[in-house]
C-alpha cells in the first residue's frame, strides 16, 4: 500500500487555470499561509481582451506561463474554492514588480488613491 501524495499547494504570484464564467487563467494573490489553511484562495482573473484601465495590469505572452498577452482585471478580485482551481501553475511566478503593480491596481479598484506609475 502506497501513501497518497498530497497535491501541490496553490501559491501567491502564480497563474492557474480556474472555473469562472469559463476556464480562464487567474492570478493567486492570497498569502501562502492563508492558501495553506483556507478552503478558498483570493484570485484576480485574466483576459486576453487587452483593454486599458487603471485597474488593469498587462502581462506579456509567457509571463506566468500565459500562452498569450493578457490583462489582469484587478477590479474583479474574488475568492474561489480550491476545487475550482487547477492545482498546476501555468508557469513560474510573476516578478515582484509585476505583483506590486497588481497590488496597486487592486487598491485603486477599491477606491484607495494610488498614483499611476509609468513602466
Amino acid at each position: 500500500m502506497t501513501a497518497r501524495a498530497k497535491p501541490p499547494e496553490l501559491r501567491r504570484g502564480f497563474v492557474y487555470l480556474a472555473r469562472l464564467d469559463k476556464l480562464r487563467p487567474v492570478l493567486v494573490m492570497s498569502p501562502d499561509v492563508r492558501n495553506d489553511l483556507a478552503s478558498d484562495v483570493i484570485v484576480v482573473p485574466c483576459t486576453t481582451t487587452l483593454s486599458i484601465a487603471p485597474t488593469h495590469v498587462r502581462l506579456r505572452k509567457g509571463e506566468g506561463g500565459l500562452s498569450a498577452a493578457s490583462v489582469v482585471k484587478c477590479e474583479q478580485i474574488t475568492t474561489l474554492h480550491k476545487d475550482d482551481v487547477r492545482q498546476r501553475a501555468l508557469g513560474g511566478p510573476l516578478l515582484p514588480r509585476r505583483i506590486l503593480e497588481v497590488e496597486r491596481a487592486v487598491l485603486r479598484a477599491i477606491g484607495v488613491p494610488v498614483p499611476l506609475e509609468s513602466d
